[in-house]
């Protein structure tokens, strides 16, 4: 006979007034945070809002992540965010069961490592064509390069050579819809949305520009589908989905998908590659690991330690330091009762500080990662179980393959100061002063003359 299960009602209790001290779970240096106090599962019920498990046993976070069936992703997003309106609830992220899974199916391809090599050369592409733009030798912000080289891979890997008299209209209109997203009136907008209980008001701004990156997308696929076999041959994302077996959708369907695509990626890789940059500012070894094998020719051995370097830095600032799923039907999770409605939040940046999971958990050391790949149970950037972000092979290949392209014509200088912080009273891991740092040339020496170029 199964052990009854334990209510919520029989943890450990936050009180409202120590309720901003939430934020001590989702900043560096989660384990000086009181609530620690509480142990690893403790519960919080806001008014207004659905009961909360916080948790990070190992054991909860498996089966929470593992459980297809009985949690929502979607769900959840949809009742503290706004991301159901930006996306759209016929998106991957929102579908559940059966729907998820053959969506997942249909999407998974042009994300598998044999894809993944052929979006090398627009990544590189990429970076030779707006490097030269970028000041040396005086402060510059990373985060800001990162956002251009993040638009500027995804819609080449998207959307590949889109038509002459598509091209600026497409890029116009994603920026314009980016400014959207960010404006100051659509962040008063999705504030509101959780005190609404999960009901984002309209914003007509969004709403237009949406429908304008949607037109320019439709008429590049009705174009491409005139062609014969839909420009087959070709190498980006739309282009593997049209007129093959993945085309089960109209075109309405597949620009709202490809859309979704680029959403999810854009800000996620500029804010990565900005803290890549500052790390690498704030640990002059490390710089001088990765100088000293680009300066010997070590192609295998530069990508490996980039490869780390990625891992590591993810590891220490996932863009977003947390995650959950809400309860689509009463489940028990490790002996837990959690009721139909009630949300989960996994506190990742509070896994990857664990000294249970990390030696010396605080410090940066991509070494960490170089014999090893990092553990799926512990090392939870993307997520983990049915759910994990479709995207997750494709952001850290990125990373290594820009990183790459950069540090073999530019060095990055070290900082006397301490790492800069994360933004306050945000809730993902932002660089505060986004990632500022100054480049130098990377100065080698040739192996015929022996005198010092300059790349």
């Amino acid at each position: 006979m199964s052990p009854t299960p334990i209510s919520l009602a029989h943890l450990p209790r936050l009180r409202a007034r120590h309720y901003g001290r939430l934020g001590d779970l989702i900043r560096p240096g989660t384990h000086e945070s009181p609530l620690l106090a509480l142990g690893k599962r403790f519960v919080l019920s806001p008014p207004g809002f659905p009961p909360m498990l916080i948790t990070h046993d190992m054991d909860d976070v498996r089966e929470v992540f593992s459980n297809h069936d009985d949690f929502s992703v979607g769900q959840l997003m949809s009742r503290l965010s706004s991301h159901d309106r930006v996306f759209g609830r016929e998106t991957l992220i929102f579908l559940e069961g059966d729907d998820h899974r053959r969506e997942r199916r249909l999407f998974s391809p042009p994300f598998q490592s044999k894809a993944l090599k052929s979006y090398e050369d627009v990544m590189v592409e990429v970076v030779e064509r707006t490097l030269p733009d970028w000041p040396v030798g005086e402060p510059i912000e990373f985060l800001k390069v990162g956002y251009d080289l993040a638009i500027g891979v995804l819609l080449g890997v998207i959307f590949g050579d889109v038509a002459p008299e598509r091209q600026d209209r497409l890029k116009s209109a994603v920026q314009e819809w980016f400014g959207a997203i960010e404006s100051r009136g659509f962040l008063a907008v999705t504030l509101l949305t959780p005190a609404l209980g999960g009901y984002t008001l309209p914003y007509p701004p969004l709403v237009s520009r949406q429908a304008a990156v949607d037109a320019v997308v439709i008429e590049e696929i009705t174009a491409r589908r005139a062609l014969p076999g839909g420009g087959s041959g070709r190498k980006d994302m739309l282009s593997r989905y049209i007129d093959t077996e993945l085309d089960q959708h109209d075109d309405v369907a597949l620009a709202r998908n490809m859309r979704g695509i680029l959403l999810g990626a854009y800000e996620t890789t500029a804010i990565t590659l900005g803290w890549i940059a500052a790390m690498l500012a704030g640990h002059p070894q490390v710089m001088a690991e990765l100088d000293a094998r680009i300066e010997s020719g070590d192609s295998a051995g530069l990508d490996a330690y980039l490869d780390a370097v990625v891992a590591e830095t993810m590891r220490l600032r996932p863009v977003s330091p947390f995650t959950g799923r809400r309860a689509l039907r009463d489940t028990v999770v490790n002996g837990v009762l959690i009721p139909k409605g009630a949300i989960v939040i996994l506190p990742i940046l509070l896994i990857h500080e664990s000294p249970e999971h990390y030696p010396d958990p605080l410090v940066f050391r991509p070494e960490r990662f170089l014999d090893e790949r990092p553990n799926g149970h512990t090392w939870l950037t993307f997520g983990a179980g049915p759910h994990r972000c479709l995207g997750a092979s494709f952001a850290l290949v990125e990373a290594r393959i820009l990183f790459r392209a950069i540090l073999e014509q530019r060095r990055i200088e070290p900082i006397v100061d301490a790492l800069e912080p994360p933004r306050r009273f945000h809730t993902g891991l932002s660089p505060a002063d986004n990632a500022r740092i100054t480049l130098r040339p990377r100065v080698r020496v040739t192996e015929t003359s022996g005198a010092k170029g300059t790349a």
